[in-house]
């Protein structure tokens, strides 16, 4: 799911079309959350990395959504 909102936001920067680019933040925030909630139920041994990683993608996505309201 990462590497469909990654590829979402990719195809956004060669064509500046707005919904790929709320599609691909959806996308991430999804993703981030669900990695957040499969740490919480079964840890893996990366588990800091995964939970890492996944607040990483959250902050970068509340940034492009501020950008999406900005410029709308």
């Amino acid at each position: 799911m990462v590497l469909l909102a990654l590829a979402m936001l990719m195809i956004w920067t060669f064509t500046p079309a707005t919904p790929f680019m709320i599609l691909g933040w959806s996308f991430i925030v999804g993703a981030s959350i669900s990695i957040l909630v499969r740490e919480a139920i079964a840890p893996t041994p990366e588990m800091r990395v995964n939970q890492i990683a996944a607040l990483f993608f959250l902050i970068a996505s509340f940034y492009g959504f501020a950008y999406i309201f900005q410029t709308l």
